[in-house]
């Protein structure tokens, strides 16, 4: 018998481009994994499907020069499939998921409004506003993952945005050499001058004692923000529990690394191996939750 979830026949190849991408890309986190609950995986890929492009639009050197642009048939093209009208592979996927979950559009619209600040913002004065952006960039996504999986609770959701907004965090901390090649500095100017770091300098990638204490004040306060959501882990249960206990495992592990690295970020990228993602899925499956 066929459920409100299931993919009808003429979306099969919408989907199926969806889950090529989400198990395709280079992430350190579980994306669309078997831990999840069979019926989900469609339309967490699809999910993935779309954000992920926009990202790309927001970060690859491949795009500079059009991204605004390309951003915004990305969110018309969205616009379009919900309207049922003619759209691309990954918006037809997207748009049936949004409908037959029953997921307000205003969530990817924000997530689109974080990847235009990506194009046109480079800096952040305090921890409040990198967590605005946080806020658009990465609680959308948690929550219609957890609304992919019937929870509307929003005590829920708010925890999951302390732990999306901390992955997001922690994803800043691991790229920052990348970022400060761009030309984008995620540590808060306020943070900067506590620590005793020019901009010069960090952009310059060189490695000194401030520079690492800015780093590890960084990563305590990730960490502290980060387990406000860990409570969501014992209120949920099944294959979404273990998918969201190794995302969490994940992102405290990256800081774990960060750490034993003595914070050198600039020099070093924080990665998890083939090896460690075995780990990491044995830890899901069969230690406690993280407190």
């Amino acid at each position: 018998m066929r459920t409100a979830m299931a993919i009808p026949p003429p979306l099969e190849p919408a989907y199926r481009e969806c889950q090529k991408q989400a198990f395709g890309h280079y992430e350190n986190f579980p994306v669309a994994s078997l831990l999840l609950p069979k019926a989900s995986r469609p339309h967490v890929a699809a999910l993935y499907a779309f954000a992920r492009t926009a990202d790309d639009y927001a970060d690859e050197e491949r795009y500079e020069g059009k991204r605004l642009t390309l951003l915004s048939r990305w969110e018309n093209d969205l616009k379009s499939a919900l309207k049922n009208k003619k759209a691309p592979l990954i918006h037809q996927a997207f748009a049936h998921t949004l409908k037959v979950i029953h997921i307000s559009p205003t969530l990817p619209f924000q997530l689109l409004k974080a990847f235009r600040m990506d194009v046109v913002r480079h800096r952040y004065s305090t921890w409040n506003s990198l967590l605005y952006y946080c806020r658009h960039s990465a609680n959308p996504v948690g929550r219609m993952v957890l609304l992919i999986s019937g929870i509307r609770d929003e005590k829920l959701h708010h925890y999951s945005d302390f732990i999306c907004s901390g992955l997001q965090l922690v994803n800043f901390w691991q790229d920052t050499a990348i970022d400060l090649k761009r030309g984008r500095i995620y540590y808060p100017l306020k943070e900067l001058k506590k620590s005793g770091v020019g901009e010069k300098d960090l952009l310059a990638l060189k490695d000194s004692p401030q520079v690492r204490r800015l780093v590890q004040n960084a990563v305590d306060f990730t960490e502290s923000y980060f387990r406000g959501g860990l409570p969501l882990l014992d209120a949920v249960s099944g294959r979404l529990k273990l998918e969201l206990k190794a995302t969490c495992l994940g992102g405290l592990g990256i800081l774990r690394k960060i750490r034993r690295m003595d914070y050198n970020v600039l020099q070093h990228r924080p990665v998890w191996s083939a090896g460690d993602k075995a780990a990491l899925t044995w830890k899901a499956l069969f230690f406690p939750s993280p407190k």
